[in-house]
């Protein structure tokens, strides 16, 4: 609504002020989704399977698909957080679905990147389907599902707080667009 007092106004029209014409701005709207290149199950496409399977076993590579969640976790939480990551590291990294690897959590000690977040945690996807029913599992009742939503917990849900996701392919499959 406008702050406009509704009184005075009358009383302008009244009295035969001329009121201020109204005006029309054009919008140049910018749409920016960041997706260039489309996703690829790399051990579908990838050149040289076993090469590529070697990679992922010896974590050379970190997935076909790697997801990066960037978060903040509230500043009196951090000690809480850090020693339930000490007791639940494990427990993620063994009570993960099948093609899923969790690849840790991290504090980001110096980042270009504003509003981000200053924790990250990595999950790497061996397969486009893992990524695809990764969501579905944490709508079980599995140990590794609530092990996610108890992580999710500590981070900081306030209006404003910061966040990223990051979606990353290795470029031995990538196709590029734009």
């Amino acid at each position: 609504m406008s702050n406009i007092d509704s009184t005075q106004l009358v009383t302008s029209l009244i009295a035969g002020e001329r009121l201020t014409s109204p005006s029309i701005e054009s919008i140049e709207p910018e749409v920016r989704t960041g997706v260039s290149f489309p996703f690829c199950d790399l051990l579908k496409h990838g050149e040289g399977k076993a090469d590529i399977e070697k990679l992922l076993a010896e974590s050379v590579l970190l997935g076909s698909l790697v997801v990066e969640w960037g978060y903040n976790v509230p500043f009196d939480q951090h000690d809480a957080f850090k020693k339930w990551l000490i007791v639940n590291e494990a427990k993620i990294a063994n009570a993960v679905p099948k093609d899923v690897t969790y690849r840790g959590t991290y504090a980001v000690s110096i980042s270009s990147e504003k509003h981000s977040g200053r924790y990250r945690t990595i999950w790497g996807f061996t397969t486009l389907h893992a990524l695809e029913t990764f969501g579905d599992e944490m709508h079980t009742a599995s140990a590794f599902a609530q092990l996610v939503a108890d992580l999710n917990a500590f981070r900081d849900r306030d209006r404003g707080a910061e966040y990223s996701e990051q979606i990353y392919q290795p470029v031995r499959c990538s196709l590029r667009y734009g």
